[in-house]
């Protein structure tokens, strides 16, 4: 690199804000894997949720993040505020989502945000 240039990137990552919250849904590294936790979690969603959670877990398309059970965050891709069919509710979907993902993975200090279809944040940081 000569002197007096810099190095820039195209490629963005997700950046936490000062109190942690992470704005845009972070890269998929793994789709094959993000889409295998969407399955699942809308399999057992359909089994055990409530009316407004299988309504809403239909919309998730994604879910990124490492989680067991003692920590872990999450990040969920809907298809809220796009989608084939426009969300009633897109907050109450979004909060929907994140309860049953609290009911479904049960960790001792886990967060999950949930992100629209253009992978803005709806809801962040909800405890499960």
């Amino acid at each position: 690199m000569a002197a007096g240039t810099t190095a820039c990137s195209t490629e963005k990552t997700a950046e936490p804000d000062a109190i942690g919250v992470v704005e845009k849904l972070p890269d998929d590294t793994d789709k094959a894997q993000s889409k295998k936790n969407a399955q699942e979690f809308r399999s057992w969603v359909e089994e055990h949720g409530t009316a407004q959670q299988k309504s809403a877990a239909g919309r998730v398309d994604r879910i990124l993040g490492e989680w067991n059970d003692k920590t872990g965050n999450a990040y969920i891709a809907t298809d809220i505020n796009g989608g084939k069919k426009p969300a009633a509710d897109p907050q109450g979907a979004a909060t929907a989502i994140a309860k049953a993902f609290a009911s479904w993975k049960d960790s001792d200090q886990g967060y999950a945000s949930v992100y629209d279809v253009y992978g803005n944040a709806m809801l962040t940081n909800y405890k499960f």
